[in-house]
């Protein structure tokens, strides 16, 4: 049986969310999405899973994204 993923990287995040690594990366920086060290270094950042259904992506990201 399959577990859930309860984190995920930045680029699951940016993947799952339709933006870039970038604007994952700033909102983390600005607070505006939750973030956790990973323990190993080349993890990075660990982005629980109710915070990234809980953020809520700019309009200028949205606008950036569809032009793709």
């Amino acid at each position: 049986m399959p577990t859930k993923k309860t984190t995920y990287t930045i680029t699951e995040a940016a993947a799952k969310l339709g933006v870039s690594r970038q604007a994952v990366h700033e909102a983390i920086k600005k607070g505006l999405l939750k973030a956790r060290q990973g323990k190993i270094v080349t993890i990075g950042w660990l982005i629980p899973e109710d915070a990234l259904k809980a953020y809520k992506v700019s309009v200028s990201h949205q606008k950036r994204a569809r032009k793709k």
